[in-house]
Parts: C-alpha cells; structure tokens; sequence
C-alpha cells in the first residue's frame, strides 16, 4: 500500500526524514513475509489439527499472506507440501507421539544437517507450529500437571536456542464430559493458562501459545456444547474449525512479526460471543450505514504502520481480542517519542466512489480519554494524492466500551502541508486511501486504540457530540515542497508500489483546545 503523505517538520530536516522512509520501506519488505521471500511454516498435528486446516481454511489463509505451509500427520500420513499434496514421506515421530513427554522427547534429539531425527525435519522450517491432541486434557493429578510443565520448560529451552525460529505451541483442546470429569477438566485448564503465563513465556521473545483449548472450552473447562459432533467425541467440529481457523492465521502471522520487528506479542484471542452483547443506547439514532469498508474479519492484513524512525513505535495489525461486532477489531498501539508520530494506514489500488454517502462512521474504543487523533483522507490522482483531515479526541465512553463517531465529508479540510494543485475540496468519488495519525508534545505519548465496523454514512451525517477539533495545530510550519525522494519508485517485492513519505510535525491540540 501507500502509506499516507506528511509535511516537512523543518527545511532543515529536509533529507533525513526522506532518508528514514527509504530505509523504512525496505525493511517493511525484509520483515512481511507477503513482500519477501517466502517463510515456511509446518505444523505437527494429528487428527483435530487436520481438521483444523481442512475446516477453517488454515492453509488457504496463511497462503493468501505470502506463507508456505506445511503439515505432518501421522507417521503413516506424513507431510504435506504447501500445495496440499503429500509427499508420501514423514518425519519418522518417535511412536507417533505427540503427547507432553512425546515433544520434550523429539526437542531433546541432537540437530543434524542433513536431517535424519524429528527435530532435525522440523528445524528446516521458519515456524515451528506444534499441537498435543484432547487426550491430554484426562490430566490425572496435581503430579501429573506438574510433570508436564517440566516436558514444556525443557521444550522452552531447547527452542530458546534457536532465536532465528518461530515456535508456536498450539494447546491441546479440550475433553467431553463423558470422557473426563470437573477436576481433571480443571487442571487441563491451568494447563493451558500456564503455557501463556508470564512465568513460561518471559525472556523466550520466539516462542509463542495459541490457546486452542481456551477457544474451545466453555466456563466448565469441557469442549462447548456447540462445538461438539456428538458426547462422546472431543474432536471439536466443524462449526469451531471454521470460527478457530482464521483466528490461528491472524495469529502466526502477528507471532511472526512479533518476533521479527520487536511487535508486542498477538493479544490471546477469544471465542465470539454466542449471543452478541447489547451496545449501550446511544443518544440519537445512528445514521444509517450505506456500505461497509472494512469489518476487520478477513485473514488479509491491508492496513500499514509507520512512524517518524527516531524512537516511536506503532503496532497496527488485526485483533481477535476485542470487536464492536464479529470477531475481530484494528488495533493501533503507539508509544510516539517526544515531538515523534505514527501513522496506521490503509491505501486502495483503485480510487474508490463514496460520492453517493454523506460521510464516514467508525466504532472505536480507547485506553484513555482525551487522547487527539487525525483522521485523514487521501482523494484524487493515485499517483499524488491530495489529504484532507479531520480530528477527533477519544472519550470516557470509548474507554468503557465501543463508541460511534461519525465524520460528515465537510469536517475535512485539506490539509496546510499539501503539495501545490491537486484537489482544492475533497472529492468523495475518488478516495485512494485513509488512515490514523497520532503525535507527541514534549513527553512521549502511549496508549492504544481499536477501531472496528469503518463504513459509509446514507442521509445527514452528524459529527460525534463529544470533543472539538483542535483550534490550530502546534508548531505549525509551511511546507517546502516534496521531499527529495518522493518521486521514486521502490520496488516493493511483487506489489510494485511507487512508496513515498512526505513528513509532518504531530498535529495536536492547542493548550486552550485541550483545555
């Protein structure tokens, strides 16, 4: 995509902040694998985790990112290429046994090039996906809890030795009642609940926990009554594969760019509520939603984060842990350094026709109130777009729940650092592309923000009651003209985009419009 354009903060800091874009598009290549080279994932798996793939479309989202994936069933199935086929050869899993004490076995084979153990197969790959299966859930005893924990921390450590790997645990789902009782069903859920602990997970930044069995389990720690094929079958079926599916997607893909770019860790993900609860009433009616632009529930990832590369960081990627509707939300979590920004972006191929809508609605919900946000949009020539902006300040009620905040097409103003011609008003009919901006005054500036159900308004849009814009932004400056480097083109693996910045000061409220 096209990241979103920015002013000059100085003549004087002309070319480094164009020097910083170059440097931050090539390593936004090196480090997503749909812009690169291609990262591949296996997963070691029986009979639930083929159900998985094969019901919840596993392989098929993880391809549509740029991953190849693979999997390993059964010695007597074997793996499986990215395209699905199979190889008619396995990995030789030491009594077929992927129980606790079955993966502390394989993590403690030597390493050998070339491969002839378990461990050694696995170790060819980037991410090393892993799952035991439900029987794992029947556990016994306090003793017995115990002794798995100490096969995870010695898989733990084996893992830690390898920084350059991804590995992800998968934990084992759970069992049905007429399987198990309360007891041995509680314990399976501390079992659980520790992989993803502080206590397991501390100073391991390449080891991650999807917590499958906490997806599958309902509040009596045996597999959902809705997720059942029958009582006395704990394989989940295919109503959780296809809910659980693109939940595992998003969340190898935010593990692989945790470990790779320091990203804060994939927020545990949770099952969507049965019955949706109940937003509270809003004042006036909602206008009414002409189109919605993005739901935030496909696997791709279209929207972008970057900053001004002098120490603030914006993490901007889909999140299963909180939604206004369905299961997913945006997530933007920014610390900005003193007088540093960051954006969150997402930019069309084609121009987009909004011109039958009276503007734009978003459901948000926020850390902390008070915090000033740009909204802007981009119109015009593709090429050189043209960005009109618009602000808006979270509220107290954003930060107990979801918030609608809608923005007439009139709230935006083109924007005082714009380049010379281009569109004077902004034309709905031809939006390339929109996004967040966040800044800092003269203290860093941190919270997090998620954004969900962004669509396009019919009838007379009305602007959020809460908060003004702000009276003028701080330290404004004009703008000397393109950066030096925004006319050329960067290749961006097989996208191709022409990817250029344009750098601004943070747009804040005054003293007197905070105040």
């Amino acid at each position: 995509m096209k990241p979103l354009p920015h002013p000059h903060r100085s003549v004087s800091r002309l070319f480094v902040p164009c020097i910083l874009s170059i440097l931050f598009t090539l390593l936004l290549v090196a480090n997503h694998p749909s812009l690169a080279q291609s990262v591949r994932v296996i997963f070691l798996h029986h009979s639930c985790g083929e159900n998985l793939i094969e019901q919840g479309n596993v392989r098929e989202g993880l391809t549509a990112l740029g991953y190849e994936f693979y999997d390993h069933g059964y010695n007597d199935e074997g793996l499986r290429l990215a395209d699905g086929s199979y190889t008619g050869t396995n990995f030789d899993v030491p009594g077929d046994n992927t129980d606790p004490d079955g993966f502390a076995a394989i993590f403690a084979q030597p390493l050998h090039d070339p491969p002839d153990n378990t461990f050694s197969y696995l170790m060819q790959y980037d991410i090393i996906a892993f799952k035991s299966c439900f029987p794992v859930s029947n556990i016994g005893s306090d003793g017995q809890l115990a002794e798995y924990q100490s096969y995870y921390r010695s898989i733990r450590d084996r893992a830690g030795q390898y920084p350059d790997k991804v590995f992800i645990i998968v934990t084992q789902p759970p069992q049905v009642p007429f399987n198990s009782d309360p007891t041995e069903a509680a314990r399976a859920r501390a079992f659980a609940n520790w992989l993803q602990s502080d206590e397991y997970l501390a100073g391991h930044p390449n080891v991650f926990v999807f917590d499958f069995f906490g997806l599958l389990a309902g509040d009596d720690d045996f597999l959902r009554p809705e997720y059942r094929a029958d009582e006395y079958d704990a394989h989940p079926n295919e109503q959780a594969n296809r809910t659980i599916g693109p939940l595992f997607v998003a969340f190898v893909d935010q593990a692989v760019r945790s470990a790779h770019t320091g990203a804060p860790r994939p927020t545990p993900a949770t099952t969507p509520p049965v019955e949706q609860t109940t937003q509270p009433p809003l004042p006036v009616a909602p206008p009414p939603m002409a189109g919605l632009i993005d739901d935030f529930e496909s696997t791709a990832d279209h929207w972008e984060a970057s900053t001004d590369g002098t120490g603030s960081t914006v993490e901007c990627s889909p999140d299963t842990g909180s939604a206004h509707s369905g299961a997913a939300s945006l997530r933007v979590h920014y610390s900005m350094a003193p007088d540093g920004w960051g954006d969150c972006g997402r930019y069309f191929e084609s121009p987009q026709d909004w011109n039958g809508s009276a503007g734009l609605s978003l459901w948000l919900h926020s850390d902390q109130a008070g915090q000033w946000v740009t909204l802007m949009l981009l119109a015009g020539d593709p090429a050189g777009p043209t960005p009109f902006e618009t602000y808006f300040e979270t509220t107290a009620e954003s930060t107990e729940g979801w918030s609608q905040f809608v923005f007439p097409w009139a709230d935006f103003v083109r924007a005082e650092w714009a380049d010379e011609g281009g569109l004077a008003e902004l034309d709905p009919a031809r939006v390339t592309g929109f996004g967040f901006s966040l800044g800092a005054g003269e203290t860093r500036n941190e919270g997090t923000l998620w954004v969900d159900d962004i669509g396009l308004v019919t009838g007379e849009a009305q602007p959020p009651a809460e908060g003004t814009p702000p009276a003028t932004p701080i330290e404004e400056e004009p703008s000397g003209g393109l950066c030096p480097f925004s006319a050329l083109a960067l290749p961006l693996g097989a996208v191709g985009i022409l990817f250029y910045r344009r750098h601004r000061s943070p747009i804040l409220p005054s003293a007197s419009a905070a105040a």
